[in-house]
């Protein structure tokens, strides 16, 4: 198992590094720190500005892989490696899925914005990149994100559309190969048309959301606690601060039903969700299997 973690220099590379270290925690997983640099220009004058300046840029690639690298805790597996590539978000694919590895990447890691507050999922450039193209699941680190030994929650994000089942069923083996609770997760913003019934809306989100916990349960081993949980609020950022994260749980995301089969698409309820969570979330592609 591997997992893809995409450094740039400062707080967001590390950022990046630390929520990879916690995914890798107490698994057998190695993480392959990845800087993308431009592509080589084209020249064959081996005393060419272009041609020294991309030494100078590979150089200055190689200190940011060494400080990445001592940021990963004692008992973390880490390797690094310098891609060229048109895009920082085409090059951190291409090393998830390079046939030359021993396996396809579980997941790309990278930091948010550096505009992002501290305990804010801010999404950048590349984030936003690789949110419209990704076929393995993306995962965002908060901004100021610490790292922990280990994940001790998923909590999965569900609505009643379509491929909320093929989400459910990757938290559920999330949850399984870690031993972890898993939480389903249902969100409810009160109409603000007084005339709409925000009863019906919650019972029904209460019995939907209830109707998941049995079926993970029925699927999880004895023993891996499974709940459910209704945010409620005015607006969908209000019914995520609503609800209580655990420091080192991850929450996941399905793509949005308007991507492609087996890709990434973050939908733009997701991306008001994210600017509200105070921890790392996981983007999963439509149809995707885990192993």
């Amino acid at each position: 198992m591997r997992f893809v973690v995409g450094y740039v220099p400062q707080r967001r590379g590390l950022e990046a590094v630390h929520l990879g270290s916690t995914l890798a925690g107490g698994r057998e997983a190695v993480l392959d720190i990845v800087v993308v640099l431009p592509e080589d220009a084209p020249t064959h004058d081996m005393y060419s500005p272009d041609r020294r300046y991309q030494h100078e840029l590979d150089g200055q690639a190689q200190e940011w892989l060494t400080e990445a690298l001592a940021a990963v805790p004692t008992g973390v597996t880490a390797h690094g490696q310098v891609r060229h590539a048109r895009t920082v978000a085409e090059g951190l694919i291409e090393a998830a899925t390079d046939p030359e590895a021993e396996s396809v990447a579980e997941a790309i890691i990278v930091g948010g914005s550096h505009r992002s507050l501290i305990g804010e999922v801010l999404i950048g450039s590349t984030a936003s990149s690789l949110l419209h193209a990704s076929p393995v699941p993306v995962a965002l680190a908060p901004g100021g994100y610490p790292g922990h030994p280990a994940v001790t929650r998923f909590t999965c994000a569900l609505g009643d559309r379509h491929g909320s089942q093929a989400l459910l069923e990757t938290a559920i083996q999330a949850s399984a190969a870690r031993s972890v609770p898993l939480r389903v997760m249902s969100l409810v913003a009160l109409d603000p048309d007084p005339t709409a019934n925000d009863h019906e809306s919650s019972v029904a989100a209460e019995e939907h959301t209830g109707a998941l916990v049995e079926q993970a349960r029925a699927q999880l081993p004895a023993g891996i606690e499974v709940t459910g949980v209704v945010g409620s609020g005015h607006d969908l950022e209000e019914c995520v601060t609503s609800l209580d994260f655990e420091p080192a749980e991850l929450v996941l995301f399905g793509s949005s039903r308007l991507g492609a089969p087996r890709r990434v698409f973050l939908g733009a309820t997701a991306h008001r969700i994210a600017r509200a969570l105070p921890v790392p979330m996981v983007v999963v592609p439509r149809d995707y299997a885990i192993g």
